[in-house]
């Protein structure tokens, strides 16, 4: 018995021994899953699969894609809001982010906080939406697209990917401080409401800059009008922002930024953030985002947490303004 009781106790020191061993193992030391909201191929989808695949070969082990649909990028959040906080789960989110508290009805509570259920790993690239007509609506300035409309309310109509989303706000919070009536027309997707604003089926449309929609406007399939963002897209250099084009409060940016659960623990959150800011300045990198229509633009942690409860609030703010109805049915 006495040498059963000592061989025992030899084996719980050899298993605690392996298992202190296992556990001070540097992160990582397995396969890391990117949660990503939206289906594959989108926006979203192609930022993360780049930064996914560069991410990996920095760190040695395998960044994995998880696309998680449903509610409106709503459940792949809450499932990453909800993952175990050890730094082998991980979130790339998109603008949208602080759009999800505004379109929820008081009885129906997210099941997370945009900014309190996670701790926000680094910024990854910006883009912006571009005001779009066909040549037939025969407006080639914003300031001309406003006067019809000032002159024709509710004639002109605007699509977008759906109620209170990206591709809705930034015209709906236009027609509010220009003070004019435009109609509302939601689709499926952005691509059908860009299709419809180049047939003339709807006026105008503000989709997100891509490779797609600049070669639709070098065709003259479309005639841009402005960009979203507080600067000039390099990509459009002679296509004004909404604040050149007498509009100084309409900034609403296109951003990309990485993610963990709230209780990640911060050496983790440091050493990711300090991998993200390293690959901002490769030029490959920079290169595969330009490429896919986004400017790599690394923010860091404290200034994406400010970002995103600056944004939570204002885009809260314009809605109410605006007397929008964006919330779900």
């Amino acid at each position: 018995m006495t040498i059963l009781r000592k061989s025992v106790a030899v084996l719980a020191l050899v298993a605690g021994s392996l298992g202190g061993f296992a556990s001070a193992q540097p992160y990582p030391n397995h396969a890391i899953t990117f949660i990503t909201p939206f289906a594959a191929g989108g926006p979203t989808d192609v930022i993360a699969r780049v930064t996914a695949k560069r991410l990996s070969e920095r760190l040695g082990q395998p960044v994995v894609v998880q696309n998680v649909l449903g509610g409106g990028g709503v459940i792949g959040t809450e499932q990453a809001a909800n993952a175990k906080p050890d730094g082998y789960t991980l979130y790339l989110a998109v603008n949208s982010l602080a759009i999800y508290p505004s379109v929820r009805a008081p009885a129906n509570p997210l099941p997370f906080d945009p900014v309190k259920s996670f701790k926000a790993i680094g910024g990854i690239a910006t883009s912006a939406h571009v005001i779009v007509v066909g040549p037939q609506l025969g407006v080639k300035t914003l300031a001309e697209l406003v006067d019809m409309a000032r002159k024709n309310p509710e004639k002109i109509s605007f699509g977008s990917a759906g109620v209170g989303g990206t591709t809705h706000l930034p015209m709906a919070f236009l027609a509010h401080t220009a003070g004019v009536q435009m109609l509302h027309v939601p689709y499926k997707g952005a691509a059908p409401a860009v299709t419809d604003t180049m047939a003339g089926r709807v006026s105008v449309a503000s989709p997100g800059y891509s490779g797609t929609l600049h070669s639709q406007i070098q065709e003259g399939k479309l005639i841009p009008l402005a960009v979203t963002s507080a600067k000039r897209l390099p990509f459009l250099p002679n296509v004004p922002t909404l604040a050149e084009s007498g509009y100084p409060d309409l900034v609403f940016p296109i951003w990309y930024a990485l993610f963990a659960p709230r209780d990640t623990p911060d050496a983790i959150v440091n050493r990711l953030s300090t991998e993200l800011q390293a690959m901002s300045k490769e030029p490959e990198f920079v290169d595969m985002l330009y490429r896919q229509g986004n400017i790599a633009e690394f923010q860091t942690p404290a200034e994406v947490t400010a970002m995103v409860a600056r944004d939570v609030k204002s885009i809260s703010d314009r809605i109410k303004a605006a007397k929008l109805d964006v919330i779900e049915k």
